[in-house]
């Protein structure tokens, strides 16, 4: 009997103290790629750094890979506030905020440096206004890379180039660039690129430098232009009822560990990247970097795209995001 007393003792013990150490706050984080690549680690950044600074009261669980949801699937999610944060990459929210398609633009970025200004000016806030009535609000900007074209067999360069290829591509302003040059556009998930290399499917992608590595696709691109026309970034988005709902102590703790991360990962990236370079070129990839020659060419190609995508973007982002090329 009096065993079972303490057991049980024991057991409600655990149990209240299980309550009491509870998180306040959950925040399910999904994101499409893996923890490896350089937005996962600036991802685990976030959580070790918003736990640490709330004392435990809030909790970050992080579903990386597309184990929760991936694509349009995890914007929504975001929307509906089955996910109450993510950082996926921009082309997806350029569905529900048409005008912040400015930032896909071929070569609108022509260095990171212009890209950070951009950031720190608070030109994004502009251009995500719409995805911010729509339900999400964006803390910050996660840099990443430009995202670099990769091949099977053909270098790149010259658009000419691009001619008949398979082209896995990221969102309706870069497949249009890469139908305007000769492709043939495919649309997929991150998560389904690997499956289409190796089934054939594609011929040549879109993704950062690094990515070539970790997720070892040299194995089947064999030729990478390292062509800055579009900077990848990932708008570091959370659900608005949510984040409105929030203890102001903790929103504080949220959005300053998420603006420390995004900068620190300014500098982590650009390693990174260049470390991708050399690393490819060693495993025998042909990596070539465009020369200013070859990008006053290709951007002058992709002249017809900022045409086409104005009346969409608006005359007074356009003007604005001009200064940023200079």
């Amino acid at each position: 009997m009096l065993k079972s007393l303490i057991g049980a003792s024991i057991a409600a013990m655990t149990l209240l103290g299980g309550v009491a150490n509870a998180a306040d706050v959950t925040i399910r984080f999904p994101v499409e790629y893996a923890l490896e690549i350089t937005p996962g680690q600036a991802n685990q950044e976030f959580k070790r750094l918003v736990e640490e600074r709330s004392n435990g009261r809030i909790e970050v669980k992080l579903y990386p890979s597309g184990s929760l949801y991936k694509g349009l699937d995890l914007l929504q999610a975001v929307l509906r506030g089955d996910a109450e944060m993510t950082t996926l990459i921009s082309a997806y929210w350029s569905a529900v905020a048409p005008k912040s398609a400015v930032f896909e633009l071929p070569y609108v970025f022509p260095t990171k440096a212009a890209f950070y200004k951009a950031i720190d000016d608070g030109f994004f806030e502009k251009a995500y206004q719409e995805a911010e009535a729509k339900g999400a609000k964006l803390l910050t900007v996660l840099p990443f890379d430009y995202l670099v074209p990769g091949t099977r067999t053909t270098p790149l360069r010259e658009p000419g180039d691009f001619a008949g290829l398979k082209f896995r591509g990221l969102g309706k302003t870069n497949l249009a660039m890469l139908k305007l040059f000769g492709a043939t556009p495919v649309s997929i998930n991150f998560v389904e690129i690997s499956p289409a290399i190796q089934q054939g499917l594609i011929d040549a992608l879109n993704v950062p430098t690094d990515n070539y590595m970790i997720y070892k696709w040299y194995e089947s691109i064999k030729n990478v232009t390292y062509a800055p026309y579009y900077i990848a970034f990932y708008p570091w988005m959370v659900n608005a009822r949510w984040w409105n709902s929030l203890d102001p102590e903790l929103q504080t703790i949220i959005q300053e560990a998420a603006i420390e991360v995004a900068q620190k990962n300014r500098a982590v990236a650009e390693a990174a990247s260049d470390k991708a370079l050399k690393d490819l070129a060693g495993v025998g990839v042909d990596v070539h970097v465009q020369t200013p020659e070859e990008i006053a060419i290709w951007a002058e190609a992709a002249k017809p795209i900022w045409d086409e995508f104005t009346p969409q973007i608006g005359d007074e982002l356009i003007n604005e995001i001009q200064t940023y090329r200079q």
